[in-house]
């Protein structure tokens, strides 16, 4: 699935939103189904390097890894986050070494210090904690719709943007429940 984000969103906010898109819930399709098809992906980033591969193990991992994401981000609706979704992403996060790093103005960064598909999921990781760390986390949602379960970015101003398209999938919903009341029903 292509990226469709607002321009000039963070180059983090951007893999983490796209990393959850690999699975286009609508269309049934999966981007990234195998570790041979995952380390091209992870390549096009700058998460690996030529000769660096996924192993079955991290792929497993990843997979378990966006899932988890998807299910934290539908409840930056006004939920709390499901404790086993964060629980899942602890586990995981503690199996990518990260590290800490300083760049030349003094700036302070968290750098993914594995190897291979690991190394990779620590960007990912790393990348929660800079959304987090410059406020763009909450903003990041997946549409509560359940036959589209696309992520966004919400650029409303008071954080309440519910669907990855109003035009589409809220339209459609609330379409559905109009559809569904009793004043409706009777007019057909």
């Amino acid at each position: 699935m292509a990226s469709a984000h607002s321009p000039g969103l963070p180059p983090d906010v951007v893999l983490l939103l796209d990393f959850v898109n690999t699975l286009d819930v609508e269309k049934l399709t999966d981007e990234v189904p195998s570790p041979a098809a995952l380390t091209p992906w992870f390549r096009a980033r700058g998460l690996l390097g030529a000769a660096e591969t996924v192993s079955p193990d991290a792929f497993a991992a990843a997979i378990e890894v966006r899932e988890a994401l998807r299910l934290v981000l539908q409840l930056h609706h006004g939920e709390p986050p499901p404790a086993a979704e964060l629980r899942t992403l602890e586990r995981r996060a503690a199996e990518c070494p990260l590290a800490v790093t300083f760049a030349p103005d003094g700036a302070v960064h968290l750098r993914p210090a594995g190897e291979g598909g690991w190394k990779a999921l620590g960007a990912l990781f790393a990348a929660m904690v800079t959304t987090q760390r410059e406020g763009h986390w909450a903003r990041m949602k997946v549409c509560p719709a359940g036959d589209c379960q696309a992520a966004f970015y919400d650029t409303s101003k008071n954080r309440s943007g519910r669907w990855c398209s109003m035009a589409v999938c809220g339209n459609r919903t609330k379409v559905q429940r109009f559809r569904g009341t009793p004043a409706a029903r009777s007019r057909r």
